[in-house]
């Protein structure tokens, strides 16, 4: 069963921490193909978890809020079951996060009768070609925009989820100006890239920038962000990549807890780290056993 855990330190000054969120993963399938995705090995297992095995965690989460995710779980048979058996459990927040494939009307007024309570999907950028190619031959362009209208009209909680790459770096700044001007988007999930991993390797022309280069872009975004007062989370960003910004900058929430034990122990561990030397955009620079070894 997998499962992902969004801890905080509680007391602060301690090592002591409580879990906020939890997040279960109930599909391993998809109708897209991003490009950036790491989870190409998911789609040969089951496309949908046992629902048994679904309720099970849900229990065992206790009074945990809870966001439903796997690539796209609006794909799961028995979704509209699972929202509802969650709010059984006296389950506050009860959440998803969708590319929005299969969203129309009739069913978002569905999730909201089932006592959905936030939403949260992906978003590439304002522009048909770059979406069609990022996506791969996923939902289309059009289709995602209207759904998004579909969502700013419910009374859902909205979050947008950003991959940050080279197709959409200098116009996020913009984009993330209409996302809250037109579509009422208040919170933004930022996510960077895998340095070490496959799309990197067969996509980084595609996918890599420069954060020196596009340094004036960058700090567009962060001001940005700060004209609109939105609440913004980045993950798997090296303190390089917010310049002056350092504020927006969260090792324990943007890093540790979004990364799975087995991919640090993979990258610190094994050979990838010596041989590629890809340090300058590794999200874990900042805190690499195997860097300060070597300094």
């Amino acid at each position: 069963m997998d499962y992902f855990e969004m801890k905080i330190i509680y007391p602060p000054g301690t090592t002591n921490y409580r879990i906020i969120i939890m997040d279960i993963r109930i599909t391993y399938t998809c109708n897209n193909n991003c490009l950036y995705c790491l989870e190409q090995t998911y789609r040969k297992r089951e496309p949908f978890l046992n629902t048994d095995l679904i309720y099970e965690q849900i229990q065992s989460s206790r009074d945990i809020n809870i966001t439903l995710y796997g690539w796209n779980p609006l794909l799961h048979p028995n979704l509209l079951e699972i929202i509802w058996f969650s709010k059984s459990q006296w389950k506050r927040s009860i959440g998803i996060l969708t590319n929005t494939f299969l969203l129309s009307k009739s069913l978002l007024s569905r999730l909201q009768d089932s006592w959905l309570t936030s939403l949260g999907y992906y978003f590439h950028r304002f522009d048909k070609s770059i979406h069609t190619t990022i996506v791969n031959g996923g939902i289309s362009y059009a289709q995602l925009l209207c759904n998004m209208k579909f969502i700013s009209t419910s009374w859902l909680h909205q979050k947008c989820i950003i991959h940050i790459h080279k197709q959409n770096i200098q116009s996020i700044y913009r984009d993330i100006t209409i996302l809250t001007t037109q579509y009422g988007i208040k919170n933004f999930d930022f996510v960077n890239y895998f340095p070490h991993d496959r799309p990197y390797e067969l996509y980084h022309d595609i996918l890599g920038y420069s954060y020196s280069e596009n340094r004036g872009f960058i700090d567009k975004l962060f001001c940005t962000l700060e004209k609109f007062w939105v609440h913004a989370t980045f993950v798997k960003f090296p303190k390089e990549f917010f310049g002056k910004f350092q504020n927006y900058y969260d090792f324990d929430n943007g890093i540790l807890w979004q990364v799975w034990e087995e991919d640090i122990f993979r990258f610190w561990t094994g050979d990838v780290c010596y041989t590629q030397k890809r340090c300058s955009h590794c999200f874990l620079i900042d805190n690499c056993e195997i860097r300060n070894a070597e300094i």
